[in-house]
């Protein structure tokens, strides 16, 4: 799977002297996708399958939430204007990828930042995510962040 071109360098403009901007890191993130980014994904859904499934064992919560966000992806058509499936793609390669703000290999905290940006995406888009699982009869309680009452 391609990787997208966003850089170290370039995920620390969303690192002020407060911390980091999450949801302006997301938001700008979905935003910066295109057509190629969601072929890119598409083409390489069997490699995040498998990364899916080595998360399984140690972060249950965090392989729910993207095989959630895979399916939904796979649900709905391409749309450069849809916010929730751009913001969604932009958490799934983020997962896909192993080098990003925090390094996949670094032990107990490599998936905190591949976890903080999937909660933000269902966070942000809850209402429609909520609708989603109620059309599939997906139990949407299991995947609510805990921020969303």
């Amino acid at each position: 799977m391609k990787k997208p071109n966003a850089t170290l360098a370039s995920y620390m403009n969303y690192v002020s002297e407060e911390g980091l901007n999450l949801d302006r890191f997301v938001e700008h993130g979905g935003r910066m996708l295109g057509s190629a980014e969601a072929a890119s994904l598409k083409d390489g859904l069997a490699d995040l399958h498998e990364k899916i499934s080595t998360l399984r064992a140690d972060y249950p919560q965090l392989a729910l939430k993207l095989e959630f966000l895979m399916d939904y992806f796979e649900t709905n058509p391409w749309n450069p204007a849809d916010k929730v499936r751009n913001e969604t793609i932009f958490a799934l390669l983020y997962a896909a990828k192993d080098v990003d703000l925090m390094p996949d290999d670094m032990p107990e905290v490599g998936y905190l930042d591949d976890s903080a940006v999937v909660e933000s995406v269902l966070a942000r888009h809850c209402d429609t995510f909520a609708q989603f699982c109620a059309a599939k009869d997906i139990d949407w309680t299991a995947l609510k962040p805990a921020s969303v009452i």
